[in-house]
């Protein structure tokens, strides 16, 4: 049994199988631990993975990559606007104001949306998670940048869904990095004052830096901080800018006129940009790189460095900026760990210690370390396996707001804070008095993320507004969601039910404490400083808003007090609770009838794949017989075929090459089977009598050596086979004699016969004669002696006059030896 952890890669990912083992990174058919995160459209299948990287030189419009920067995003959104210009494929408006990709597939226009597209990526990397594991890989854990909003995480699990995965959870990447490097090292942690780490990460397409305290008990996210038009591919741009400028002052062609152009100096770019990281310079040479004209250049580090100023210092502001953040001394963070494909640029490396102050640490693995703590967080999710206890608090990228009118005034409250820890869940007291709406948004960019409609609720007899508890949960994906609306309703007990019902409301009142339920009494709207709930964890406080305008604060009171009050309270009160429905609508996200349709298109897709691939294994297979056969004829089946038939042979292959080439090029496999049986009834007798040239000397040999033994056998007069009678000597006689009479006359038939024709002695009668003898003769040879009769035994008087007897000795080697 495995659980699978994936990193999704914008430009290539990686697949981990957490095993009882330990954690290894899957390699892909071409032995590579990165497959490309590309999704090829052809005429008759999609290509993914490596297959599909291969296609996007020959039809860039029709191959599609960089995924993870448009999903869940708006078409109209200025990274999808910056990022257009970039794609060599189509991408407009969808009719919900989201991407999507349009394509030639099946020779038809066809458009999918970016989830589509992405959970064909993840079915690719589950194709080789079951191809390694032999079972079928559901449940997963996948990794996604810390900059990820709320809307692009649920497109994420959305295209989870669509793939057929079950995600456990999402993990932002540099918390799985520091889970691969901290579980490993928990025995090593101390109990109560943590280690920090931090961790830089520049990926192909943005960086992230995170600062992270290790304890041996689990781990806390500090901080998330990051850059998302910062990555590799910004100083690949450079480059490619550079030689552009370069190439059309030489040649008087524009490169970015030219979709493959393009293509090939960019692949050429992303090669100088590594060369560099370990040499001094690096050239490029391209042949007919557009209008038959071939370029080449050469480009040194510091010309590089000095392209990429902007970018470095872009960089290193980042990092001061989260430095500032984080409010812990440099001094306190023990280490730097830096992963991803691109921090090989030394200029970056230069650019971590300086800010950082101390020597950047390389002990993980740049490009598997996010998919191995991925798959590691899954095997701690999963009831499989049973991993060390290690604890995960991940800090929150984006501020959570909650918007509702109040008066006829709008008012907002922040229910998570950006880097505040989660999962993690608060309780939000509102006093109404009519049904209402409450709009969750993103402090940051202002996207609005749900809208839900409260009511309709009672309000209790005597008052003018219901006291209505909020649940706001933050879950393991890192989205956020209402959970629960309860109206709480106060009431004093009957006199004559005071004292009956003091113990119930203590033990409700323990229960409720420990079921993390709210406080037994409404607390007024406004009270912002709303103590948290008894028993409830320190993630689990109450919020109330804001402080009404003019309203100063209520100082709560002393610990002591305030539990003693709590209890006389609900001795004299009892709570009711009552649950107030609420319907939720959800912006920027794919409804349940949507994600179905879609998976249902992508599992028709998947059996049109895998028929195309039967198809084409079938075409293959003819192809290769036909080659195979007209070969073999001529070199090892020369002796076996007459020369007429050989002609005649030669003849039909050439007539069945001829249609496989021409209308046989796209037919159904069907089709193709028939014709490769076909093509064996031809080939077939010739390869048969070479088979039986080739294996009939062993069958012979087997056959000759069992009867000549049991002949000997038959003939054998030793003690030890005494018990064989006569008439069992004289049947395995006659089957032996049998078996060696046959033989010879089938030999001497065929040794008179030409190897061109049909044998008369089949290796496979050869083996049935065999069968026979050994069926009859081997249960006589076997038949185990008799056992000696017991010796009677001796009157009681006679054993007490005989005296005692030294025990017999036994035979001594050299007796057992002659025997």
């Amino acid at each position: 049994m495995s659980v699978v952890g994936i990193d999704v890669g914008n430009n290539a990912s990686c697949c981990a199988l957490a095993r009882k083992r330990g954690v290894d990174v899957i390699l892909n058919k071409e032995s590579s631990r990165e497959t490309p995160s590309v999704v090829n459209f052809s005429e008759r299948m999609r290509l993914t993975g490596t297959d599909g990287a291969a296609k996007m030189g020959m039809a860039p419009a029709n191959t599609v990559h960089s995924l993870k920067r448009l999903l869940g995003r708006k078409f109209k959104d200025p990274m999808v606007q910056t990022e257009l210009p970039r794609l060599p494929f189509s991408v407009t408006e969808a009719p919900d104001g989201r991407c999507q990709v349009n394509v030639q597939f099946m020779n038809e226009p066809h458009s999918f949306s970016i989830e589509q597209c992405m959970a064909m990526v993840l079915v690719d990397q589950k194709r080789l998670a079951e191809m390694e594991s032999g079972v079928s890989a559901v449940d997963c854990v996948l990794s996604v940048p810390a900059s990820y909003t709320e809307s692009q995480r649920m497109a994420m699990l959305n295209a989870s869904t669509i793939a057929g995965l079950n995600c456990l959870r999402l993990i932002n990447e540099n918390t799985a990095t520091a889970l691969a490097y901290g579980i490993y090292k928990a025995t090593e942690l101390p109990e109560h004052e943590p280690v920090y780490v931090g961790f830089v990460d520049v990926g192909h397409s943005m960086s992230q830096v995170s600062i992270v305290g290790f304890k041996r008990s689990g781990m806390e996210v500090k901080l998330h901080a990051f850059d998302e038009y910062l990555g590799g591919r910004d100083f690949d741009e450079l480059v490619f800018t550079h030689f552009c400028e370069e190439i059309k002052a030489q040649h008087k062609i524009d490169i970015r006129s030219n979709k493959k152009a393009s293509f090939k100096l960019r692949t050429a770019c992303e090669k100088m940009k590594k060369m560099l990281s370990a040499n001094a310079e690096a050239p490029y040479n391209i042949e007919c790189i557009m209008e038959d004209i071939d370029v080449k250049g050469l480009i040194k580090r510091e010309q590089l460095e000095e392209l990429s100023k902007p970018l470095i210092q872009k960089f290193k502001a980042l990092l001061q900026n989260a430095v500032a953040k984080c409010g812990i001394d440099l001094a306190k963070i023990a280490s730097v760990e830096i992963v991803g494909s691109a921090t090989r640029t030394p200029a970056l490396v230069r650019t971590v210690e300086e800010v950082f102050q101390k020597g950047a640490s390389r002990t993980l693995n740049a490009k598997e370390v996010v998919c191995r703590g991925a798959s590691l967080q899954c095997a701690m999710l999963s009831p499989v396996f049973k991993v060390r206890e290690f604890d995960i608090v991940d800090a929150c990228p984006y501020t959570l707001q909650l918007e509702w009118d109040k008066d006829g005034v709008m008012t907002k409250q922040a229910i998570f804070e950006a880097n505040s820890p989660f999962p993690n869940s608060k309780m939000l007291t509102l006093l109404r008095s009519k049904p209402f709406i409450v709009n969750a948004y993103t402090a940051e960019n202002g996207e609005k993320l749900a809208e839900y409609q409260v009511g309709p609720f009672e309000v209790p007899a005597g008052k003018e507004k219901a006291t209505l508890k909020a649940k706001v949960r933050m879950n393991l994906h890192g989205i956020s969601a209402v959970e629960s609306i309860q109206s709480i309703e106060e009431e004093a007990p009957a006199p004559s039910e005071e004292v009956k019902d003091v113990k119930m409301e203590e033990a409700d009142a323990a229960a409720a404490a420990s079921a993390d339920a709210s406080a037994p009494g409404p607390a007024p709207e406004g009270d912002a400083n709303a103590a948290p709930q008894a028993g409830a964890s320190p993630m689990d406080t109450e919020n109330t808003g804001g402080p009404e305008a003019g309203a100063a604060p209520q100082q709560p009171p002393p610990p002591a007090a305030a539990a003693e009050a709590a209890k006389k309270t609900d001795k004299k009160r009892r709570v009711k609770k009552h649950d107030v429905p609420f319907t939720v609508k959800l912006f920027n996200a794919l409804n349940a009838k949507q994600v179905e349709a879609f998976f249902e298109q992508e599992c028709q897709m998947q059996a049109q794949d895998k028929l195309q691939e039967e198809t084409s294994e079938r075409k293959n297979a003819l192809e290769g017989y036909i080659l195979s056969l007209r070969n073999k004829i001529y070199e090892k089946f020369a002796p076996f075929v007459k020369e007429s038939e050989r002609e005649a042979i030669v003849g039909k292959l050439q007539v069945a090459e001829d249609w496989l080439y021409d209308e046989g090029e796209d037919v159904n496999k069907s089709v193709y089977a028939a014709k490769l049986d076909e093509m064996k009834l031809l080939g077939g007798p010739i390869e048969e009598r070479y088979m039986e040239n080739e294996n009939r000397p062993a069958a012979i040999h087997a056959l000759r050596s069992s009867a000549e033994s049991y002949a000997a056998f038959a003939q054998n007069m030793s003690p030890q086979y005494a018990h064989i009678t006569p008439e069992e000597r004289e049947t395995i006689t006659k089957e032996a004699t049998s078996a060696m009479i046959w033989l010879e006359e089938k030999m001497a038939l065929q040794t008179a016969q030409c190897k061109t024709e049909m044998p008369v002695l089949r290796t496979e009668d050869c083996y049935k004669k065999r069968d026979t003898l050994e069926r009859v003769c081997r249960p006589i040879a076997t038949k185990p002696a008799p056992k000696p009769a017991a010796p009677p035994p001796q009157p009681q008087a006679q054993q007490q006059q005989q005296p005692q007897q030294q025990p017999a000795q036994g035979p001594t080697a050299e007796e057992v030896s002659s025997v």
